[in-house]
């Protein structure tokens, strides 16, 4: 009977309850940890990987672009400079990234095209120069570590010269003129050096290509050696066509 009455103590069932709390609250924390370590690494993995496609995209701020350019020009205008209807280029591009909204990024710069060569017009040595100088305005559209693919509106202008060298005028035959241009293309850009995307902006080599329709606007070629004298009418140059790239780039 006295026992039982110390068992309904005050005292009895203090101790018993701290007895109880003590067992209960380290389980409670260490279930509590547990959870929250849980949904810890639930969410890292996509915060870690946003941040991993987002790094590429952020680091193509600033680019370099050295290729080989190849337009398929069939205007007969052509013909008296060119056997094949092929006109190889030199292309130098730099631009940089302007607007990013993940996976979509804006870039634009300024792009150099140059070419020069001849062939034989009427017994003579011909030659034909063409400098274009344009705006790229590039929309791009990222996967990652594995790059990007590109679309590309180029408007501009260019200088072409043609020129005849006669042997009986008194001055070789010529004429230049700056005449507007435009590029139309789409490519995709592939990431060789480093692949994987940095915490940090990092230099970055690509290995590019794309593929389009250029036009130049179309000039009358009435060749004439200066001073007033007559010359040769050679019709209508129009240094249109299809063309592609192939470019080594640097970015940071």
């Amino acid at each position: 009977m006295s026992r039982a009455r110390s068992l309904r103590s005050p005292y009895a069932l203090r101790r018993r309850l701290v007895a109880v709390m003590a067992i209960l609250v380290p389980c409670l924390t260490s279930a509590l940890a547990v959870a929250q370590e849980a949904v810890v690494s639930a969410e890292v993995p996509t915060v870690v990987g946003t941040a991993r496609e987002r790094a590429i995209e952020r680091e193509t701020v600033a680019r370099v672009e050295l290729g080989y350019r190849g337009s398929f020009v069939t205007n007969a205008g052509y013909n008296p400079f060119s056997s094949n209807d092929y006109l190889p280029q030199f292309s130098l591009l730099v631009s940089r990234t302007v607007y990013v909204a993940h996976p979509f990024a804006f870039a634009t710069g300024l792009a150099w095209d140059y070419a020069g060569g001849g062939d034989f017009a009427r017994g003579s040595p011909s030659a034909l120069t063409l400098g274009r100088v344009t705006v790229p305005l590039e929309g791009r559209l990222h996967f990652g570590d594995w790059g990007y693919a590109f679309a590309r509106v180029s408007p501009g202008v260019a200088f072409v010269r043609a020129e005849i060298d006669d042997p009986s005028a008194p001055a070789p035959l010529a004429k230049e003129r700056w005449l507007f241009a435009t590029d139309v293309s789409a490519g995709y850009a592939f990431p060789l050096l480093p692949r994987r995307a940095a915490s940090t902006r990092t230099a970055r080599a690509w290995l590019q290509a794309d593929g389009g329709y250029g036009w130049v606007a179309n000039e009358r070629l009435d060749l004439t050696p200066g001073g007033g004298a007559s010359g040769v009418d050679l019709g209508t140059l129009a240094l249109n066509g299809a063309f592609f790239r192939i470019a080594v780039a640097a970015s940071y």
